[in-house]
């Protein structure tokens, strides 16, 4: 099974290292003569996967700061989110396994304990296939760069 990759800009970490804010950034880019929307700025320092590339504005923050294209754009898997039962449903779980653990817990609350447990297995499985899913690719990948270097 293939796992669809997906542009991910490394300008955050370019602003991070230089100390630099996106409105910084558009105006020296702007001092120097480049003309556009620093929206396109903000895009580029998302954490998200990149929708679009504005070829002359990443050009020139290559230009303007030294780094090549392979540098500000990288090409990985979409991470995988995992599903988790929310702080309400995790409280009633934990009061529920305490009641059964004591010998307290009545036919209806076992009933729902059995529901809970059912929706965390789903969920678990759910997880762990989507993370098999995003780690097969990667130990291939390990194992391919392993045998370049021998």
């Amino acid at each position: 099974m293939e796992v669809t990759t997906y542009a991910y800009s490394t300008f955050p970490d370019l602003l991070t290292k230089t100390r630099l804010t996106v409105a910084d950034v558009h105006k020296r880019l702007m001092a120097s003569g480049f003309r556009f929307d620093k929206k396109t700025l903000y895009r580029l320092a998302s954490p998200e996967p990149l929708q679009r590339i504005e070829t002359p504005v990443v050009g020139a923050i290559c230009k303007e700061f030294n780094v090549n294209l392979g540098e500000l754009l990288v090409w990985k898997p979409v991470k995988p989110k995992l599903h988790r039962i929310d702080a309400g449903m995790q409280s009633r779980l934990d009061a529920l396994m305490e009641k059964n653990n004591e010998g307290t817990i009545t036919a209806s609350e076992k009933k729902a304990l059995k529901d809970l447990g059912r929706t965390v297995e789903r969920l678990s499985l759910e997880n762990a296939r989507m993370l098999a899913r995003h780690s097969k690719p990667l130990r291939v990948a390990r194992a391919v760069m392993k045998k370049a270097r021998a």
